[in-house]
């Protein structure tokens, strides 16, 4: 496994954000590194846009296909695709499933579908503790939701909560909806709230989408609700006990 032939190629939604990419993107690459020494370490990007994106201010980033394709080129027989979306999803299926081969491994997303299984509590465990409530908040987790199927994920999630802590997507078209979570804190009877991404990143949703100015994100709506709202903006990727669970994740892989 730890032959000079083996690498892992580190895969990502992708972020044009400089410090936002570095203090979670960055820093797990680091981090694999100084674990898995002897082992390349490739990275990659799912988004088309965000490689663009950066390619005009001149910095270069490949797809994942392009990326496999440059490692068999460099003589490289074993890759393990290690992405940091966190769910099954459409970006997942339609960009990283496809690269499944005889000489590419690819690591499922942290989160399994029906979230049934000790690795899926302790992923939920490790949230939790990265966006700790005051005791008299209520925790809302916003994660993205696929906006042209469901994503059971984040319904499952919610069954693994307690009665404080609840999750939401941002994708309009998928559930658990503003709607549904609304109707969890008036049974919550919840006064303050704990506003947080379910994201690696956070980025541009959470700027927009969970925080922003306009009248429809999560924020605002809350605040016209009524709620007393404190945010945190910060993206999973940037809490070292959760950036491990995908240190955990290659080592079960490596076995």
């Amino acid at each position: 496994m730890t032959t000079p032939k083996t690498a892992i190629l580190l895969t990502t939604f992708g972020s044009a954000d400089d410090e936002i990419r570095e203090k979670t993107f960055g820093r797990l690459a680091e981090e694999i590194r100084e674990k898995f020494p002897a082992i390349e370490l490739r990275q990659a990007f799912t988004s088309n846009f965000m490689i663009r994106k950066l390619a005009r201010r001149g910095i270069s980033m490949t797809t994942p296909t392009e990326e496999i394709s440059n490692l068999r080129r460099d003589g490289y027989k074993k890759i393990f695709l290690l992405p940091t979306h966190l769910t099954p999803g459409e970006e997942f299926d339609i960009k990283i499933k496809i690269c499944a081969a005889d000489d590419v491994k690819v690591i499922s997303p942290l989160l399994t579908a029906d979230c049934s299984t000790p690795f899926d509590k302790k992923i939920f465990d490790t949230v939790l503790k990265c966006f700790a409530r005051a005791e008299d908040e209520d925790l809302i987790l916003i994660g993205h939701g696929s906006p042209h199927r469901h994503n059971p994920v984040y319904e499952n999630l919610q069954r693994l909560a307690d009665n404080n802590t609840h999750i939401g997507v941002i994708e309009e078209t998928d559930t658990p909806n503003f709607a549904d979570v609304l109707t969890r804190l008036k049974n919550s009877r919840a006064e303050k709230i704990l506003l947080a991404p379910l994201l690696f990143n956070g980025g541009v949703h959470v700027a927009e989408d969970i925080a922003g100015e306009d009248d429809n994100s999560w924020l605002n709506r809350l605040i016209a609700q009524g709620y007393r709202v404190r945010l945190d903006k910060n993206g999973l990727g940037s809490f070292e006990i959760f950036r491990k669970l995908y240190i955990d994740k290659l080592e079960q892989n490596f076995d």
